[in-house]
């Protein structure tokens, strides 16, 4: 019987919710096999998956000594795995997997699931971005095989390093059909809850809209929004879900009756973006109102699924309650949702991804 390939994905999120690697590894998992390596982030329990799943825990879990520890972490554990291939999530966890990959003559595949240098997070701090760019200028080039979320960004790494970016899109598996969609009654933001999602003006823009709001996810700004929905008196209008896990999370998708996506033009890794929401919007039949950025704007351009705004709460208001008294475009929307998935879902996309493995080896 031939041996199977070891392929080892490394993320710095919990594997419990990081649904683009839980596709991948899946998908990877039906002829390979696979492990995916993450930290601890929450006492929940792994779910079973077709994969070994590994969560490490760190006691720092921010800043310099937090991305140090666990990169030092990740290098000696693969160090003494066997494994033939490493695919590493993002710059932050780059380092640990070339390094390996390379002292023990691996293949080594770099998946960017956003443009790393250009976060909003490292914008206004020089010496920080600094230390990214040259951890990028030193191991992106010698990779084996790049890929990412969006042709921009990927068309960025290859006039940057001369090496080609492989796009594989955020898209999930085709899930509903026609007759299965329903009109809901609330907005729904899932995702990080982090600086630059235009948050704070979605919550503002709740003062002037009939319906609710519903807020699925955590992150760095997570009591600043709560505060913020109590000062403006929202608290009865806005629902804060927190984490959910992904089998339960489009049940609440399912019922929204559009999703948010609107960011602040917060860098180009925000610009050049493709979120996994996105598509999980538009796989539940649910209109999406996002920013008229390159990639929503060529996809909206041939389906005709999205209305636009900037991160502006009187632009958001607007363009919500412009829904909200046309249902005629909205069910035309609804209805361009579903078939845009015929084109945009993971069946589609897994193809690429099993052709760049059986490349690679």
């Amino acid at each position: 019987m031939e041996r199977k390939i070891k392929v080892i994905a490394t993320v710095i999120n919990d594997v419990i919710y990081d649904q683009r690697m839980i596709r991948i590894c899946s998908t990877l998992s039906e002829s390979h096999d696979v492990e995916l390596w993450g930290r601890r982030k929450s006492e929940v329990n792994i779910f079973e998956r077709p994969y070994y799943q590994r969560r490490f825990r760190f006691l720092i879990n921010g800043g310099v000594l937090f991305y140090l520890a666990y990169n030092v972490k990740i290098f000696f554990a693969l160090l003494f795995k066997k494994f033939d291939i490493v695919h590493a999530v993002d710059l932050d966890t780059l380092p640990a997997g070339f390094l390996a990959s390379k002292i023990k003559r691996k293949k080594i595949i770099y998946d960017s699931h956003e443009y790393f240098t250009e976060v909003p997070e490292l914008l206004g701090r020089s010496f920080v971005r600094k230390v990214w760019l040259l951890i990028e200028k030193t191991f992106v080039p010698k990779v084996d095989v790049g890929i990412t979320v969006s042709k921009n960004i990927a068309d960025v790494y290859t006039k940057k390093y001369n090496i080609i970016f492989h796009v594989i899109r955020n898209c999930p598996e085709i899930k509903i059909k026609k007759k299965e969609v329903i009109n809901g009654d609330y907005i729904l933001y899932q995702g990080a809850l982090n600086k630059g999602r235009g948050l704070e003006a979605l919550i503002i823009s709740m003062k002037n809209i009939p319906i609710k709001l519903k807020i699925a996810g955590s992150g760095d700004i997570d009591h600043k929004l709560k505060k913020l929905a109590t000062d403006n008196q929202l608290s009865d209008k806005i629902e804060f879900l927190g984490l959910i896990e992904p089998q339960d999370l489009f049940e609440y998708t399912n019922k929204a009756f559009i999703g948010y996506n609107v960011m602040e033009n917060m860098g180009l890794s925000y610009y050049y973006s493709l979120s996994n929401k996105f598509f999980d919007y538009i796989h539940s039949g649910v209109p999406v109102i996002t920013n008229q950025f390159p990639e929503y704007d060529d996809i909206n351009i041939t389906y005709n699924c999205c209305v636009f705004a900037d991160a502006i709460p009187e632009h958001i208001s607007k363009t919500v309650n412009a829904l909200l008294s046309d249902s005629k475009n909205y069910q035309k929307l609804k209805n361009n949702c579903i078939k845009a998935t015929q084109d945009l879902n993971w069946e589609i996309e897994k193809r690429k991804l099993i052709k760049v493995y059986d490349d690679l080896i």
